[in-house]
């Protein structure tokens, strides 16, 4: 008698590739349903009962059923935003299918989160990051939060010039690259938004992507020609290949993304002659172009983590060989 398949709930839009690779990779392995809250289907069907004190919850889809407990995961990744729905009626199904669901997975034992979205709304914060990554012992730039011009000049001074601006979200307005703030600037601008303002990391070798997956991190370093930000770079003037990352520095982004209580992150890296400064994480950071540029098996260690659940403190992994 075979033991029955692990469930895994894998929440994410319909066009999201990233959760096509880790769908793809569950193969058999699972009993996976897939949905989208903020887009509904007719042929998915969610029930949570409470009776006797507990819930039991069900989802059913084109003939696959996973039951919600300590058998089951979830992989959350980037559901379609039930603000996005033009029509209110439809606005209205999504913010109330978005909210019964992630009520009721949150009300069950479950095996393994990747991630909880009620955790990445607090662990996405920037200031919250920047505080947990010194606490770990990783090396954080100079950082300053300010609406007030002339704060913003009296910190570019303190730094020689040598300053960079940020934006908090990139929501409500087109790709805002990372942007060199100097003293000659009119930093007038200021006045009425919080600006994120942090001393430029300089004579760089090479930025770093660290894609941590519970106790794993993988690290790849990006190329560019001189660019400040190398997500402005054209792929064609970009190189991501694997690098190795340093063991305390490795076991400060296990540990960061620990304490930050998620399962999965990626994180940014600027990498000099000094070693390896953080700049920030991304909770739901995209790694598909990584691995498919440099074989780091990024894919593999998540479907193994929904699949066996987290390594504790202290634990053993899942060896190589494990059914995945």
């Amino acid at each position: 008698m075979t033991d029955p398949l692990p469930g895994v709930v894998v929440v994410a839009a319909e066009t999201d590739l990233t959760a096509d690779l880790v769908v793809s990779r569950l193969g058999g392995h699972a009993a996976v349903v897939r949905l989208d809250p903020g887009r509904m289907r007719e042929q998915l069907a969610v029930t949570g009962a409470f009776a006797a004190g507990r819930w039991r919850g069900t989802l059913r889809h084109l003939g696959r059923a996973v039951t919600l407990d300590q058998g089951c995961s979830v992989y959350w990744r980037k559901p379609t935003r039930p603000e996005n729905h033009a029509d209110r009626d439809e606005r209205w199904r999504a913010h109330e299918n978005t909210t019964a669901l992630l009520g009721l997975l949150k009300a069950h034992p479950l095996r393994a989160w990747v991630n909880d979205p009620t955790v990445v709304a607090t662990a996405r914060h920037r200031a919250t990051q920047l505080a947990a990554a010194a606490r770990v012992g990783l090396t954080v730039p100079d950082t300053l939060f300010t609406s007030d011009p002339a704060t913003a000049r009296a910190f570019v001074a303190d730094h020689h010039d040598r300053v960079v601006v940020k934006t908090l979200t990139q929501r409500h307005t087109s790709f805002v690259p990372t942007t060199r703030l100097r003293l000659a600037d009119d930093l007038a601008g200021i006045a009425g938004t919080v600006h994120y303002l942090q001393a430029l990391v300089a004579d760089r070798w090479f930025d770093a992507r660290v894609t941590v997956v519970d106790h794993r991190a993988f690290a790849a370093a990006i190329t560019t020609h001189d660019e400040l930000d190398w997500r402005a770079a054209p792929d064609t003037q970009r190189r991501i290949e694997p690098v190795d990352l340093p063991a305390d520095v490795e076991r400060a982004c296990v540990a960061h993304v620990r304490d930050l209580e998620l399962s999965y992150a990626a994180l940014d890296f600027v990498v000099t002659t000094d070693g390896w400064t953080y700049l920030e994480t991304n909770c739901a950071g995209e790694y598909g172009f990584v691995e498919a540029l440099t074989g780091l098996p990024i894919t593999d260690a998540i479907t193994r983590l929904l699949l066996h659940g987290p390594v504790r403190s202290g634990g053993t992994a899942p060896s190589e060989s494990a059914r995945m």
